[in-house]
């Protein structure tokens, strides 16, 4: 077995969020009163930071009521009114803090009035992002060397969730259980099995694990270069289940105890195409036709788990097509766009 990077920073992911969600925890609280200060939230990523600005857009829509806006940063290229965004505090996420349309939008929502947190592991304060964001928030994650984001997003989960208000110490710890389970031998065997031969992987999910269906796309295609999509189990029904045929192959992801409406709804379409699928869910939902896994109890804190399921799934097909998952071939670590 290849000793990869990608492994080893999947396998970090537990000691990471036991040691360091105390200190995510109190970095939040401490910006509390400029969080909750200004009525709107604006969430700027790309990639897998992206995902996490989707997570954080479902926590602070149930804590607030209130859907923050997830902007695209092509709006900041065009020329367009002066509007105030003195109302707005703004989460801008990158990694490496030199994303440089990430930035630019950082930066165009300060100038007009946003407070802006930027969101990152890089430690230099005079990065792009903290040259323009009013504070930064640093994951301080150590070094991620593979390409494909795992332990990072991991993070960015977790500190979203801090962020939104949510207390995350326990949760955390939680959260490190269930991943540890994962890393067991033969842990993902059944879904990378299930998966090996597909011409498309769809993968499914509803509310907050919407973010992990979205980076399991994502893990797939950079890491496996496995064609993927992700959809919320409601838009599914709005046409891409016409284009889904029994060459493909279909994994359901529950973040909750009881099925969902949405997703049975799903799974009974699915069966009607003669589609195969997989569904995976928390060990409350254990039947025959379901993955069970150990989960945490809080909803948001499942979406972590199934983040590092798709991690190590990624990780084992690229294993088995005989890919460097380290240094997937036509991509960076560091995205100019």
């Amino acid at each position: 077995m290849t000793d990869w990077h990608m492994r080893r920073e999947i396998a970090e992911q537990p000691e990471l969020l036991r040691r360091c969600a105390p200190a995510w925890e109190a970095r939040a609280e401490a910006l509390r009163a400029h969080l909750d200060a200004r009525r709107q939230w604006v969430l700027v990523g790309r990639g897998s930071s992206g995902n996490a600005c989707t997570f954080a857009a479902y926590l602070q829509g149930l804590r607030t009521g209130r859907h923050p806006i997830e902007l695209r940063p092509w709006i900041v290229t065009q020329e367009v009114p002066q509007a105030d965004w003195s109302d707005t505090t703004a989460l801008v996420y990158s990694l490496s803090g030199e994303s440089t349309d990430v930035a630019a939008a950082a930066r165009w929502l300060r100038d007009r009035g946003a407070y802006v947190v930027g969101v990152t592991n890089a430690e230099r304060p005079d990065c792009r992002l903290g040259e323009a964001s009013d504070t930064l928030f640093h994951l301080g994650i150590g070094a991620e060397q593979a390409v494909p984001a795992t332990k990072s997003y991991c993070a960015q989960l977790v500190v979203s969730a801090a962020l939104c208000g949510f207390p995350i110490v326990q949760a955390a710890q939680e959260i490190a259980a269930s991943i540890e389970a994962l890393l067991a031998p033969d842990g993902v065997t059944a879904v990378v099995d299930f998966l090996e031969q597909a011409r498309v992987a769809v993968f499914i999910a509803r509310g907050p694990a919407l973010a992990a269906a979205l980076d399991a796309a994502l893990k797939l295609q950079e890491t496996a270069a496995q064609p993927s999509l992700a959809w919320s189990a409601a838009e599914y029904f709005h046409g891409p289940i016409r284009a889904t045929s029994a060459e493909d192959r279909v994994v359901l992801l529950a973040d909750t105890d009881e099925p969902l409406d949405s997703v049975q709804a799903v799974a009974s379409a699915l069966l009607g195409r003669n589609v195969p699928f997989l569904r995976v869910g928390p060990r409350s939902q254990e039947r025959a036709d379901v993955l069970s896994l150990d989960m945490p109890q809080e909803r948001w804190a499942r979406t972590p788990v199934l983040a590092a399921l798709s991690q190590l799934v990624a990780l084992a097909l690229a294993e088995r097509r005989g890919l460097d998952p380290d240094a997937p071939a036509g991509i960076q670590k560091i995205t100019m766009t």
